[in-house]
Order: C-alpha cells, then structure tokens, then sequence
C-alpha cells in the first residue's frame, strides 16, 4: 500500500468512526430526555392550548389572551374563550404525617412497674 491509501483509510475510518459516536451521542440524549418526560409526566394543556395556570381554579375560565383574527394595529389580542379547563388533571397534593419521629427525637420507652 502507498502512503496516500494508507491515509485515505485512516480518514474513512475516522469518519466512520465520529459518525457512529454521534449517532450514539445523539440516542442516549433521546433516551435521557424520554425518560425525564415519562416520569414527569403529562403536560398539563386544555383543549385550548393553554396552561393549566392560564385557567381559573374556581370557575375554569382561561385568562390567556389570543390574537384577534380581525384585529387592527391598535386591538392586537382578545382574551380565549375557552370556558372551561378540558386538560389532564394533576394529582392533588396530600399532606401526610410522618410515621416515626426523626432520630434525635425518639421518645424513651418507660417501664410498667
């Protein structure tokens, strides 16, 4: 083999070579990234395209505010007229009481005499 060939292998082999680490650069990214979404996860949108914090608790209606199809320079938005929130619905938020005391707490255990 003369000295050009024996280049012209190394640099295939060297582009083969970055290619494939890329490649699996770019799938353990993906894989990350998917799990990170499957354990958060559903993103909480209504029907409208808007945020959960976009609705209002009480009554459901959608503070977020929409360009108007027919509006001017000086009417820029409109508020959405979604009436209410048709999204995922979060888990409530539960408060419960530790089971044991911390460590350093522990009450002495007294003796029936």
């Amino acid at each position: 083999m003369a000295g050009f060939e024996i280049a012209l292998v190394i640099l295939a082999s060297g582009y083969v070579a970055g290619g494939t680490y890329d490649r699996l650069k770019k799938a353990v990214a993906e894989r990350r990234n998917a799990k990170a979404r499957a354990l958060n996860g559903p993103e909480p949108l209504c029907g409208c395209g808007h945020h959960l914090a976009y609705h209002d608790a009480r009554d459901g209606l959608c503070y977020a505010s929409v360009p108007a199809a027919d509006a001017g320079a000086d009417e820029a938005a409109r508020r959405c007229p979604c009436r209410r929130y048709s999204g995922p619905e979060p888990l409530a938020t539960l408060y419960a009481p530790e089971l044991a005391a911390p460590v350093g707490e522990r009450p002495a255990i007294e003796s029936a005499d």
